[in-house]
């Protein structure tokens, strides 16, 4: 009994401790503008909003977009939640649209999830035409797209998004 104790708190230390090792604590990379549009000439970019209803990315044309790549189940991904909450505050709502793509397979989990926890994050799931940019061997994933929906930023892994670096590497992209 005790060696089923001693292994379980060995595999949870291990599990917990790496979302220090992926960097809760990291800064997300704020580098140069990368030229790949995602509004696709081939297809609609298409996502599901948490209602079942189609959302094409071009219906975000003319705003700044961070794209989230996530799923309940993934806990670098809900350890960085309340870090994407605290940085849509401090964004204009009018200029910055957040699409928080989630991979659960049940979508009420996802939907539910974020209820509970009483944040104001929009839930999507990707759809039939979901841009291949955004399909990713692990999650997180963030992206930030200009306005024109080209791809400024692109992230792997457990961010801080609140740190003030990343907040005024926003405020910057807003201004382009």
């Amino acid at each position: 009994m005790k060696k089923k104790i001693f292994i379980t708190v060995a595999i949870a230390s291990l599990f917990l401790g790496s979302g220090y090792l992926l960097g809760l604590d990291k800064n997300p990379s704020t580098g140069p503008v990368v030229d790949k549009e995602v509004l696709a000439e081939d297809g609609p970019a298409e996502i599901h909003d948490a209602e079942g209803n189609a959302v094409n990315f071009a219906d975000f044309k003319g705003k700044l977009v961070f794209i989230n790549n996530w799923a309940t189940w993934c806990p670098p991904c809900v350890a960085e939640m309340p870090t994407i909450e605290k940085l849509k505050e401090e964004m204009p709502e009018d200029e910055v649209a957040f699409v928080m793509v989630s991979y659960d397979r049940n979508p009420r989990k996802a939907i539910n999830w974020m209820k509970n926890k009483k944040m104001e994050l929009p839930v999507y799931f990707p759809g039939e035409n979901f841009p291949r940019q955004f399909i990713t061997d692990a999650i997180p994933a963030t992206f930030v797209l200009d306005r024109e929906g080209k791809i400024l930023h692109t992230y792997l892994g457990m961010a801080d998004y609140s740190k003030e670096s990343f907040v005024h590497q926003m405020k910057l992209w807003l201004k382009q």
